[in-house]
Formats: structure tokens, C-alpha cells, sequence
């Protein structure tokens, strides 16, 4: 027979308790480490904790204290190793390595001559919105923990962990927390809402801007007026300061260009022709 599943009320605790200790032996691993790796303390301590006790198929500081103990989706057997080892790693790097993909997303779409200019924007802010709404997720899976109940980290529902109590639940609790995970939620969702507005708003700026320049006497990198214009392959035109500058692709058709392609028009006044 199967134990009763954990209240989310006890969840929360053991997650408060364990954040606390992780904390705590963070300190102490940063006084350790050179001032430039300080950053890396928390995930380090937070690796030591768990290989120590969920890695071991023991009970947390946190959970002992609750009274709960992980198991699988079945709730009659303990997670095997590598659900466990997943669930650890998804919840010390799951967001950091989602960020820097998605970033590395982002430069490869810069970079890429084949897309259209308005393809290219649409995927660019697609992919910054998608970014800043990774904490809105996490935190619309707290919020339905709260609610329903189940870990509040998102790796351990990937990795199919769940937890049950062997002591009494504190019920009495369990009516607020489902209060506040309503509430969590309904924070969540006006966040996500913001961000996909404000990367809407961001991506019809950027659709208007090239027609807004080419209006203008100004150059579309530095949104100056163009000085000894140059210029590009592709037939756009930027100031000298650009196109020889930190400039490596053109800023309108984002076609890649060297240097000694680049072509100064001597007699040539913008807004002209």
C-alpha cells in the first residue's frame, strides 16, 4: 500500500530548511574560493548537499525534518539514481544552461546571412522574450505546487520525483498555501503577459526602424548623422566610424562584410538621391 502523498505545506518547509543549509554551507565554500569564483559557490554547495543525502538515497536535512521522503510516479519505490542524479542537475543548472542556450540561440540568428531582416527580428525577440520568462515559469510551477501539491523544483517533476509523508500532515496550513499559490499564479501570469508585450512593442520598434532612418540623414549602427559615408556589399550605407569600427555585419540586411570590401563615396551627401 502506498503512503499518503506530502502536503504541500510540508514541501514547502523541507525546501525552506534545505535552502537554508545550502546557503549556510555556501558561505563557507565562497570564503574558500578566489574572489573571481565567487559566483560559483552556490551551485558547488548545492551539489555537495545533495550528493551527500538524495544522491545517497537518504532524506534531506529539510525532509527529515518534515517528515517526507522522495519517491518515484509510482509512490512504492524510492527514484532510481539517475532519476535523482537528473533531478539535482536540472535544479542547479537547469535555468542557467536554458539562459545561455537561448542566448547562444540568439547570436546564432544574428549571424545567420540567409534570413530575411524581418524573420530575423521576429526569431531575435522571440527568443529575448522566451529568456525573460524563465523565472515566470518557475514560478508558475511553485504556484502549482502550492495548489496541488508535488515538489516545488522543476526538475524533480522532469525527473518523475515525488514526495510522501511519514508523520502526520499539517493540514491546518494547507488552506493558506493554496491561497498564496492563487496568488503566485495569478503574479505569474500578468508577469508573462508584460514580457510578451513588451517584446511585441520592442519588435514593431525594430521593424520601424530602418524605415525611420533611411528617412533621415542618420546612420542605422550608430543613430548619428552619417560623417564620410561608406559603403557595405549589400549596398547599405553607414559612417565611416561604423563600417570600419566594431561593425561585422550590416545592421539592415545583417549581411556579414569584411573590412577591405568597404567603399568610401567621396562626393556622395546622404539623403541626396
Amino acid at each position: 500500500m502506498a503512503l499518503p502523498a506530502a502536503q504541500p505545506a510540508e514541501v514547502l518547509r523541507a525546501h525552506q530548511k534545505d535552502d537554508m543549509y545550502e546557503k549556510q554551507l555556501a558561505e563557507s565554500v565562497s570564503r574558500l574560493l578566489p574572489a573571481r569564483h565567487a559566483s560559483k559557490a552556490e551551485p558547488i554547495s548545492s551539489i555537495l548537499y545533495k550528493s551527500f543525502t538524495t544522491l545517497k538515497d537518504l532524506q534531506t536535512l529539510g525532509e527529515e525534518y518534515s517528515g517526507i521522503v522522495q519517491v518515484d510516479d509510482t509512490y512504492h519505490k524510492l527514484p532510481t539514481f539517475y532519476n535523482r542524479l537528473c533531478s539535482m542537475l536540472l535544479s542547479t543548472f537547469g535555468s542557467s544552461l536554458t539562459s545561455k542556450l537561448l542566448r547562444h540561440c540568439e547570436k546564432s540568428v544574428e549571424r545567420n546571412p540567409y534570413l530575411k531582416p524581418e524573420a530575423q527580428n521576429a526569431c531575435l525577440v522571440a527568443l529575448r522574450a522566451l529568456n525573460s520568462l524563465i523565472p515566470q515559469i518557475e514560478n508558475i510551477h511553485r504556484a502549482m505546487s502550492y495548489i496541488n501539491g508535488g515538489p516545488l523544483q522543476i526538475g524533480k517533476t522532469v525527473a518523475g520525483i515525488d514526495y510522501v509523508h511519514v508523520r502526520p500532515a499539517a493540514a491546518a496550513h494547507y488552506a493558506h498555501l493554496r491561497l498564496l499559490g492563487i496568488v503566485t499564479l495569478l503574479h505569474a501570469f500578468v508577469s508573462c503577459g508584460q514580457s510578451v508585450y513588451q517584446a511585441k512593442k520592442h519588435m514593431e520598434q525594430v521593424n520601424d526602424m530602418p524605415s525611420e532612418v533611411d528617412s533621415s540623414k542618420s546612420c542605422v549602427a550608430c543613430l548619428e548623422e552619417i560623417v564620410q559615408p561608406c559603403v557595405l556589399p549589400c549596398g547599405h550605407i553607414f559612417c565611416f566610424g561604423c563600417s570600419y569600427g566594431a561593425l561585422e555585419m550590416c545592421a539592415l540586411c545583417r549581411s556579414p562584410f569584411r573590412k577591405n570590401m568597404v567603399v568610401p563615396l567621396m562626393n556622395y551627401t546622404p539623403g541626396t538621391l
